[in-house]
């Protein structure tokens, strides 16, 4: 792990967050949020950096809040927010990403992005000129925001209306966060509650921040250009590196293809030289070379065919939308290859097999490796039944 990562002390405690978040995803039993609490209570004191002396230093105070599409057999969507012991003005909302073992989640949730909501939520028209959210977030945002959390009394309160009861007194500072499908919907919802923060606040000073990992994105880019805009600069959260000049931190790892997800031209594009080129598909470099790593017979004009026939009119029905990150410059996480997924052989199938193996193990795990948070790879730790 580098020295030199920014805003180090920040990711590893919001990684920890979006990591819990998928705390429990597999159970299928009724009502399990109280089973997900046990799981994150009893996981936080093992994640050091959100423990000392093998305590806690945060604690759960809303939710977490599960959603479950109706008739189906896995949660769809969790929430919780927790609270800083140390700095008890601290808060951070943790949104869970794509529940992997749901085909129904990744329909609904991240692969309706051909149609396109206005922004903000609701609206007859964009605002800013333009604006415009995938299907897919804005189904997950209604989703979030009619949630109901439980807070220590019993009681079941949304998330605003928590946050009101929290700002009667002082000001308070909320990083929202999560991780891949968690991390599209972290940014979101920060740029939500920045845009409404009157509505909640009680005309205290309160900061919003996020700090999103892995995400796909969220909506095009009038959108995304629109979020920079809203968090550019500070006030800064206690403890925020002010180096990034934006209180919305944007982490992505060079290796993680999610991250280059519905933009149209990370898929396909015509370089200078009148190629077809997909930097999708070249994330790997030399370590997994689908252009002039293929010796078996038949296998190099098979890529050919795909590189130049398919790629381009997928990209072309995508580029309509014209999805673009937010915080697109910064820095990326540098990932390393993980050997344990090269190709069996030179056959194209082999290669495919290989790349999405990698690209599973690099958006999952690269992570905790790269940010020095191993104890989110311990099974045992993040219980998911």
């Amino acid at each position: 792990m580098s020295a030199t990562i920014p805003n180090l002390q920040q990711r590893q405690v919001m990684l920890s967050f979006a990591y819990l978040a998928y705390c429990g995803e597999q159970m299928t039993t009724p009502n399990p949020e109280s089973t997900i609490l046990n799981f994150i209570n009893t996981a936080m004191p093992q994640i050091p950096p959100i423990s000392a002396n093998n305590k806690a230093t945060w604690k759960v105070v809303w939710g977490p809040a599960v959603y479950t599409v109706p008739g189906a057999k896995y949660q769809d969507n969790l929430m919780f927010v927790a609270q800083s012991l140390a700095n008890p003005t601290q808060y951070a909302i943790a949104i869970r990403g794509t529940n992997g073992i749901s085909e129904l989640d990744f329909i609904l949730e991240d692969f309706d992005f051909l149609q396109q909501m206005n922004w903000p939520l609701g609206a007859a028209t964009p605002r800013p000129a333009g604006a415009m959210i995938s299907e897919s977030t804005s189904i997950d945002m209604h989703i979030l925001l009619a949630m109901q959390g439980t807070i220590a009394s019993g009681a079941k309160q949304s998330l605003f209306t928590f946050l009101q009861t929290q700002t009667v007194q002082r000001g308070i500072s909320v990083c929202v966060t999560g991780h891949s499908l968690g991390g599209c919907l972290s940014g979101t919802m920060a740029l939500y509650l920045k845009e409404n923060i009157r509505v909640w606040n009680n005309n205290r000073q309160c900061i919003v921040s996020a700090v999103t990992f892995a995400g796909p994105t969220a909506g095009n880019a009038q959108f995304a250009a629109y979020t920079d805009s809203m968090f550019n600069g500070g006030p800064y959260p206690f403890g925020w590196d002010a180096s990034l000049g934006s209180t919305f931190d944007a982490v992505r790892c060079n290796y993680d293809i999610v991250v280059q997800g519905w933009v149209a031209a990370n898929l396909s594009y015509v370089d200078a030289n009148g190629n077809n080129v997909s930097p999708l598909f070249a994330t790997y470099g030399s370590n997994l070379d689908f252009s002039n790593g293929l010796s078996w017979a038949g296998s190099s004009e098979a890529w050919g065919y795909i590189n130049n026939h398919f790629l381009p009119p997928i990209a072309a029905v995508s580029s309509a939308q014209n999805y673009q990150q937010p915080m697109s410059g910064s820095a990326q996480l540098q990932g390393v290859f993980n050997t344990a997924f090269n190709p069996a052989s030179d056959g194209l199938e082999d290669y495919f097999k290989a790349f999405k193996d990698q690209a599973a193990w690099q958006h999952g795990n690269s992570y905790p490796s790269i940010l020095g948070v191993p104890a989110l790879q311990n099974p045992n730790i993040i219980r998911k039944s």
